[in-house]
C-alpha cells in the first residue's frame, strides 16, 4: 500500500512539473530559443536569425532594426524601387525601421527580407552560387507561403521563381542562375544579338521575343529551357560549380554536328537537344549547319534559321531538391529515348500535371494539340489533335495527388473509349504501327504516361482509375490472386495504401508556340 502511495504522489509531482514548464516552454522558439517562431515578426527568433537568411549572409543579423533606407543600401536595391515592389506609400518614411514598417503597414519584416534577398544587386562576396541559390529556394517559398505549391512562376524584379525552375532575365539576351528543382545548372545562357522587342511571364510560361530568337521556359518537372533562332545565332551556355557536360553519342539527333549533351549535377540529370522548330514556314527545311562544342566550364551552340536549343530535365519532384536521390536504370533510358525522338521528330508533345497546381504546361515538338477537356479527382480527359499525316508519341506526366497511384495496376488508359493495349518497352511506341500503344513508369510517387497517337485528326485520351470489386475487373481480380499465390500478405497491402488526394479544378496552360512564332513578324 505504502508502494502505491509513493508511486501516486510521484504522478501527481511529474504532472504538476509540466503543468508549470508548459506555458514557459509555449514561449520557446525552436533549440528552445525564446521567440514567436522562425517565420516571425517583432522581436522574435525570425528577426534574431535573420530571418532564416543569417546563416548565409551575415548581413542579416539585426534585419528587423535596420531603418527601410538602410537595408535597401546594404543589399543594392534602390529604395524607390523597393518601395514600389513592395506595394508600400510612396511618401514612406525610409528611416522607419523594418519593424515599424511592418507594424504601421502590415508588410512583415520575413517578407522583406526575402525581396531583399531575391534582388540583391550588392552580393556578398564569401557566398558562392550554390549559397545564393539556397537562399533564393527559401525566400520563394517565404514568398509563397498561403499561395499554394503549384507550377507557377513567382516574379521579384528581373528574376522568376517557379516551383521547380528559377532564372533571372537581363534584356541583353541573358539568362543567369538557371536552376532546375534545386540544382544550379547555368551561371549564364547568353543568346548573341537578341534585340529585346518583348516579354510575357504568365503562370507556368517565361516568353522572352527578340528581333530575330526567341526564349521560352516553363516551370515543369522537366525544366524546359527553348532557345529558338530565325536567324544564324550563337548561344553560350556557361556551367555552374559542379556540373559536368558530356557527349551523348548513342542519342542520336541526325546533325552532323550537333549530338545531344548530357548534363549532370550530383543526383540531377538533364540534356541539351537540337532539333528544328516545329512551326517553322518551311517544315523540311535543313538545319544541318547546327554546330555545338564542349570547351571546359562551357558549351558554345551554333543554331541556324528555324532550329531549336533546349534543354529538358529528366523529371523530378520539388521535393527530392539536395537529395542522393538516383533515376533508375529503366526511367533513365525511358527518358533517353524520349530525348532521342524530340531530336529526331517523332515526338509530339508533353504535359506535367500536379494536384497542387491549376496549371499543366504543355510543350510541343511537333504540330500536336494536347489539352485538357476534364479535370477531376482520379480522372483526366484530354484531347489531341492534329493534321500531321503520320504518327506521333505524346507524354503525361502525373504525380500521385492528381491520380491515386497507391495500386498502379488500377491505372487505366483509354483511347477514343477503348483500352489501349500496353507496349513492352518504350521502343515500340516509336516503331510505328497501324494501332494506338501506351507505356508507363511508376517513380517516385509519380506516372510517366506514353501513348503512340497512330493517325491524327481529333483523339480523346482517358487517364482514371478501374473500379474496385466491379465487374469488368477480371484483370485487376486475377492480379491480386497472382499477388496472394506469390506470399504477398494483406498487411503488407494495408500499409501500402493511402487515401486519394483531391485534385485541382480544371486549368491548362500552353506555349503558346504559333503565337510565339508569329511575334518575330511585328518589327
Amino acid at each position: 500500500m505504502k508502494i502505491k502511495n509513493l508511486e501516486v504522489s510521484l504522478l501527481c509531482a511529474f504532472l504538476l512539473t509540466a503543468l508549470i514548464a508548459l506555458p514557459a516552454y509555449a514561449q520557446m522558439g525552436p533549440g528552445g530559443n525564446s521567440g514567436m517562431g522562425n517565420s516571425g515578426a517583432g522581436t522574435g527568433y525570425g528577426m534574431a536569425q535573420g530571418y532564416g537568411f543569417a546563416q548565409y549572409d551575415g548581413r542579416f543579423n539585426g534585419f528587423g532594426s535596420m531603418t527601410f533606407e538602410e537595408a535597401a543600401d546594404t543589399f543594392g536595391i534602390p529604395v524607390e524601387d523597393a518601395i514600389s515592389d513592395l506595394e508600400l506609400p510612396e511618401d514612406l518614411d525610409t528611416q522607419l525601421t523594418i519593424l515599424e514598417i511592418e507594424e504601421q503597414y502590415g508588410v512583415s519584416g520575413q517578407e522583406i527580407a526575402s525581396y531583399m534577398v531575391m534582388n540583391m544587386q550588392q552580393l556578398n562576396t564569401t557566398l558562392n552560387p550554390r549559397g545564393r541559390l539556397l537562399m533564393r529556394q527559401e525566400a520563394i517559398q517565404a514568398m509563397r507561403a498561403g499561395r499554394g505549391n503549384g507550377m507557377y512562376f513567382m516574379r521579384q524584379g528581373s528574376f522568376a521563381y517557379g516551383n521547380f525552375t528559377t532564372f533571372s532575365f537581363d534584356e541583353s539576351g541573358a539568362i543567369e542562375d538557371f536552376a532546375v528543382s534545386g540544382n544550379l545548372l547555368f551561371d549564364s545562357v547568353d543568346v548573341s544579338d537578341f534585340e529585346y522587342l518583348d516579354e510575357q511571364v504568365t503562370e507556368t510560361t517565361a516568353f522572352y521575343q527578340g528581333a530575330d530568337s526567341q526564349i521560352l521556359i516553363q516551370d515543369s518537372p522537366m525544366g524546359i529551357f527553348q532557345v529558338r533562332a530565325f536567324a544564324d545565332k550563337t548561344v553560350t551556355y556557361n556551367l555552374a560549380e559542379g556540373v559536368t557536360a558530356s557527349l551523348e553519342e548513342n542519342i542520336s539527333s541526325e546533325l552532323e554536328n550537333a549530338v545531344p549533351i548530357k548534363i549532370t549535377s550530383d543526383n540531377f540529370e538533364g540534356y541539351l537537344l537540337f532539333f528544328r522548330n516545329p512551326l517553322a514556314e518551311d517544315p523540311d527545311v535543313d538545319i544541318n549547319g547546327t554546330e555545338a562544342e564542349i570547351s571546359d566550364d562551357k558549351i558554345t551552340v551554333k543554331l541556324v534559321e528555324d532550329s531549336v536549343a533546349m534543354f529538358r530535365a529528366s523529371p523530378m519532384q520539388p521535393s527530392l531538391m539536395q537529395t542522393g536521390y538516383r533515376y533508375s536504370n529503366n526511367y533513365t533510358y525511358m527518358n533517353q529515348v524520349f530525348n532521342r525522338e524530340i531530336a529526331t521528330g517523332r515526338f509530339g508533345a508533353e504535359m506535367a500535371l500536379r494536384a497542387g497546381s491549376d496549371y499543366a504546361p504543355v510543350t510541343n515538338y511537333a504540330p500536336v494539340g494536347l489539352k485538357i477537356r476534364e479535370r477531376d479527382q482520379d480522372r483526366i480527359v484530354l484531347d489531341v489533335e492534329s493534321e500531321l499525316p503520320d504518327g506521333r508519341v505524346v507524354y503525361i506526366n502525373v504525380d500521385n495527388e492528381t491520380i491515386n497511384l497507391t495500386n498502379p495496376d488500377r491505372l487505366r488508359l483509354r483511347y477514343d473509349g477503348t483500352v489501349i493495349e500496353e507496349a513492352g518497352s518504350i521502343d515500340e511506341l516509336f516503331a510505328g504501327g497501324s494501332n494506338p500503344l501506351c507505356y508507363r513508369q511508376y517513380e517516385n510517387g509519380t506516372a510517366s504516361i506514353a501513348v503512340y497517337i497512330p493517325q491524327f485528326s481529333e483523339h480523346e485520351i482517358i487517364i482514371d482509375l478501374e473500379p474496385e470489386g466491379e465487374e469488368g475487373s477480371e484483370d485487376l481480380e486475377a492480379q491480386d490472386e497472382e499477388d496472394l499465390e506469390t506470399g504477398e500478405s494483406a498487411a503488407q497491402d494495408e500499409e501500402g495504401e493511402t487515401e486519394s488526394s483531391p485534385a485541382f479544378e480544371l486549368g491548362f496552360a500552353v506555349t503558346g508556340l504559333a503565337v510565339a512564332y508569329g511575334l518575330r513578324h511585328r518589327k
